[in-house]
């Protein structure tokens, strides 16, 4: 690669916002070149009255409208700015996401406590290349607590409404903490680990595992120290001696005796009571903070997805539009943009094969990006509702004949495949166009069975066109854990429309990322 490219990633969490702007040296370098912390409390009376309040979103925009600044000054070529809980939980969190896309121009996702665990996890594991790796992630924010175990040959994630703001906010704890308020709360966290973790993971013998979030840094700086290799370290038992001290402070003293900020102060009680129950139930001894976080976890798939060359650099403006549409109605896009980028990257590879002109290809981004979308009506037959959803929906920039085109596509991912009587929009297309869907769909089919267990671990494919057959050089992200495919499969669509048979070759490749911590 000539020169880096430049990525972005916002954590939108309850207790604040950050944002890290990153140069990608490589799949595997990340340059940090700029971060900042936004203390906006989404929290705030989000998790008792179940809605932001219009204060809060203001300051939300004025972030925002400052990370877009951010953005134009440093040429970001690609971002993802996600949120957790706090929006997650606010019933007019579409006031907000609107807001930011037509008045910043930044379109936020609201991501699940499974994703957010996943982007946790992919950052905890990259600061722990090249020693020995935690079993066990405890991932403590504003508004809620992942805990996520490697279970033999699987990672487990368990997401709990346990947050700072929320305990804040939910028991009214404005200063010191009481003993009865501080067993309250740790009789209230033990109860919620005990009625959501599974036995395997309560009775594992495990003695330290990773803390992420802005707290369990502060907590480690105040009161741990560090392991053999310089990482922050905090010992169950010191935080259990430094805990008295800690509650009885109010919160101008806990600035002043511990030097932190008011934000900080209000909630670090709450925080040092539930590491300190989650150790005790866990039995664990000590906790080690590698510094990462929510936004590393995306700069890495940001590095991975566009330095493999799996994506256009250039976005049309009704993928964006579709994308947005896809974050109104609930849809967690993840799975879709990894298709979009393989299917665009196989379809630029094939022109020689489909012979299709290069627009064409925005619409199969569409169809990509929104092929699974009827999930949110229901799993099954979600395919026929991904149909429905495309064709009724406000996708601004998504015109006929390309709507119904899309739509055609996105029927045609799984079971029948074009030409069924069952798809009747299909049918009404003409031959042109029917003959676009059958070729865009199969390229389509092929793509998302790279993605079918929705890890993104493609990181870079070439088609190699020969007189009979198709080879598919596919690299894969080796993570130790699962098994790669042997072979591609749903190809059928193509053999057929193509009269070429598909081959392949599948290569696991380490991706090593070097991470920086940066201080709260």
């Amino acid at each position: 690669m000539s020169s880096p490219i430049t990525l972005a990633a916002i954590d939108t969490g309850s207790n604040a916002i950050r944002v890290i702007i990153s140069h990608a040296l490589s799949a595997s370098e990340l340059a940090p070149i700029e971060t900042e912390r936004v203390p906006v409390r989404l929290g705030h009376h989000t998790f008792t009255h179940g809605a932001l309040d219009s204060r809060t979103i203001e300051a939300a925009v004025t972030a925002f409208a400052r990370f877009r600044k951010l953005f134009d000054q440093h040429g970001v070529e690609h971002y993802r700015a996600v949120a957790t809980s706090a929006l997650r939980n606010a019933s007019n969190r579409e006031d907000l996401l609107d807001r930011l896309w037509r008045e910043v121009g930044i379109e936020l996702e609201v991501i699940d406590g499974e994703e957010e665990a996943r982007l946790v996890r992919k950052a905890v594991l990259g600061a722990f290349r090249g020693r020995s790796q935690p079993r066990l992630i405890v991932d403590l924010g504003g508004g809620s607590l992942e805990i996520t175990e490697q279970v033999r040959e699987q990672w487990v994630t368990s997401s709990m409404r346990i947050g700072t703001v929320r305990l804040l906010e939910t028991f009214g704890l404005a200063g010191s903490i009481s003993e009865d308020e501080a067993r309250m709360i740790r009789r209230y966290v033990g109860s919620l680990l005990k009625s959501s973790l599974t036995e395997e993971v309560l009775s594992a013998d495990i003695n330290s595992a990773a803390a992420c979030g802005g707290n369990a840094e502060a907590l480690a700086e105040l009161f741990g120290g560090t392991d053999k290799h310089g990482m922050p370290s905090l010992r169950l038992s010191d935080l259990e001696e430094a805990l008295p001290e800690l509650l009885r402070c109010d919160v101008p003293e806990r600035m002043d005796i511990y030097g932190v900020r008011k934000d900080r102060a209000e909630v670090m009680g709450c925080a040092a009571l539930v590491f300190a129950t989650v150790g005790k139930q866990l039995g664990l001894k000590r906790f080690l903070i590698p510094g990462v976080g929510i936004r590393e976890g995306v700069l890495l798939d940001l590095a991975e997805a566009n330095v493999g060359q799996l994506i256009p650099t250039e976005e049309h403006p009704a993928v964006a539009a579709a994308r947005t549409f896809a974050a109104r109605i609930g849809h967690n896009t993840t799975h879709g943009e990894q298709v979009r980028r393989i299917s665009r990257t196989l379809f630029d590879q094939l022109v020689e094969l489909h012979e299709l002109p290069e627009d064409v290809g925005i619409t199969l981004e569409l169809a990509a990006l929104l092929h699974d979308i009827g999930e949110v009506v229901h799993r099954k037959g979600h395919h026929k509702h991904s149909e429905y959803l495309i064709l009724n929906g406000r996708i601004p920039g998504l015109e006929s004949p390309r709507r119904e085109i899309v739509a055609s596509i996105a029927r045609a991912h799984r079971r029948s495949t074009p030409g069924s009587p069952k798809h009747l929009i299909y049918g009404a297309l003409d031959a042109d166009q029917q003959s676009q869907v059958r070729k865009l769909a199969a390229i389509l089919r092929i793509a998302d069975a790279l993605d079918t267990d929705h890890r993104q671990r493609i990181i870079a494919i070439s088609a190699e066109l020969k007189s009979k057959t198709i080879v598919l050089n596919v690299s894969i992200r080796r993570n130790g854990h699962t098994t790669p495919p042997t072979e591609i499969r749903k190809t059928e669509a193509f053999e057929e429309e193509f009269e070429r048979t598909v081959t392949s070759t599948i290569t696991e490749v380490s991706v090593r990322a070097k991470t920086h911590s940066q201080p709260e």
